[in-house]
């Protein structure tokens, strides 16, 4: 039955082809069908053409960005500028968002008008990352006692005090405010004696790596080398320090005795 029923339905297209109205009919019925695919085939093009021409945001540098450099340096130092391109021009893994340069540092020199991608970098480590163009950090040696070793921590700050002699005419000690609000990077831990006693607490020495601006590291490497630095830890909410003022014997001396803070009664 199915090779008759296909014999049947040949001979009905034969029948059909043999008039001219079925010649049309069935020359119109595939000219539909070719303009439709032409017409889904062109629809396509212009939309993977205006897919491609469309325009999208990325981070363009805007300066020379070394290698090294971190990601919360580049966003906070505006080394970018957003910028409009065309999609078909957009570099594999383009960076349009800020939050993805936290915790990076750049793999390799990015030039100016050079797109940023993910590949240009990588997960951060080491202190390079966590500092600013114009910030650096410096190590220097504390003893237990001038150093809190064991109180301060990490991500702390603290004001440096300078305990050093004076190079006038008469000797004299005093002690000045150096640096205020210093972030600890690394907070003392590790102590080792000296062989003067494991029991004098000046003898415990220890390192402890802070950061401070390029124009400070003279005067702290100064103080440490010269005479003796104290750290004091200072609260989130602590209030301004006084920035220059220097302790003497003459000036200890000639002070009025220090009120007495207030107490809360009953």
């Amino acid at each position: 039955m199915e090779l008759t029923g296909n014999k049947y339905a040949g001979g009905g297209w034969r029948k059909l082809l043999a008039t001219r109205r079925g010649t049309v009919l069935v020359a119109t019925v595939c000219a539909l069908v070719a303009a439709g695919i032409i017409i889904f085939a062109m629809s396509s093009y212009r939309h993977n053409v205006n897919a491609e021409n469309s325009p999208e945001t990325v981070f363009v540098a805007s300066g020379l960005i070394q290698k090294g450099t971190s990601g919360e340096a580049i966003a906070s130092g505006q080394l970018f500028k957003p910028t409009s391109i065309a999609t078909k021009q957009v570099s594999a893994g383009a960076i349009a968002d800020a939050a993805q340069l936290h915790g990076k540092v750049a793999t390799a020199d990015i030039y100016p008008g050079q797109q940023l991608t993910s590949a240009d970098f990588t997960a951060s480590g080491g202190l390079p990352s966590e500092l600013g163009p114009t910030q650096r950090a410096m190590t220097i040696t504390v003893d237990s006692a001038h150093g809190m070793v064991g109180q301060i921590h990490n991500g702390d700050h603290a004001d440096v005090y300078a305990d050093l002699e004076s190079g006038s005419g008469k000797t004299q000690q005093f002690v000045r405010l150096l640096l205020a609000n210093v972030p600890v990077l690394k907070a003392p831990s590790s102590v080792s004696s000296n062989g003067l006693g494991s029991n004098n607490p000046s003898s415990q020495q220890s390192n402890v790596t802070l950061k401070v601006d390029s124009g400070q590291a003279g005067a702290l490497a100064f103080a440490s080398d010269n005479g003796k630095v104290w750290l004091v830890l200072r609260p989130a909410n602590a209030t301004q320090s006084q920035s220059g003022s220097t302790v003497s014997v003459d000036s200890l001396a000639s002070a009025s005795p220090p009120a007495a803070p207030a107490r809360s009664g009953r």
